[in-house]
């Protein structure tokens, strides 16, 4: 994919190449995920209508969130400390909540791959990990 190539082809050539958009991390949601960007093939770990529903506070009826309310490197489990050490403090600032696919693969939304952390947690191991890296096996080869 070339820099100057609109959304709109980037769209067509991604499902001209036999992909999918992948499914909704929540479990009892169905739906395709929500595109973050065509350009780059970047999507949500979250459907539009969970994302809409997490925000306002609405519970969907017969769907569990995985995005948690609060980073859940508050125990180190990262080797680092978050700087927000209760659940509680997490109430004002839900969007600064990511969701981290843990194995790289960004269209792996199984529950069991996916993490909540802080915008520094997650950026800060996304880091130390290399996934930004465009040598890593799990980077988004979009051309």
């Amino acid at each position: 994919m070339t820099k100057s190539e609109s959304s709109s082809v980037a769209k067509k050539r991604f499902y001209a190449e036999g992909n999918q958009l992948p499914k909704c991390c929540h479990i009892g949601c169905n739906n395709d995920v929500a595109v973050r960007e065509w350009k780059y093939w970047s999507f949500k770990g979250e459907c539009g209508r969970c994302i809409n529903a997490r925000k306002k506070g609405i519970e969907v009826e017969g769907v569990t969130n995985i995005k948690k309310k609060y980073c859940e490197n508050i125990e180190s489990q990262l080797g680092f400390t978050c700087l927000v050490k209760n659940k509680e403090d997490w109430k004002d600032y839900q969007e600064s909540l990511h969701l981290d696919h843990f194995d790289g693969d960004h269209a792996n939304n199984n529950p069991e791959n996916l993490k909540t952390y802080c915008a520094l947690c997650h950026s800060r191991k996304s880091k130390e990990d290399g996934d930004w890296s465009s040598h890593r096996d799990s980077r988004r080869d979009i051309g």
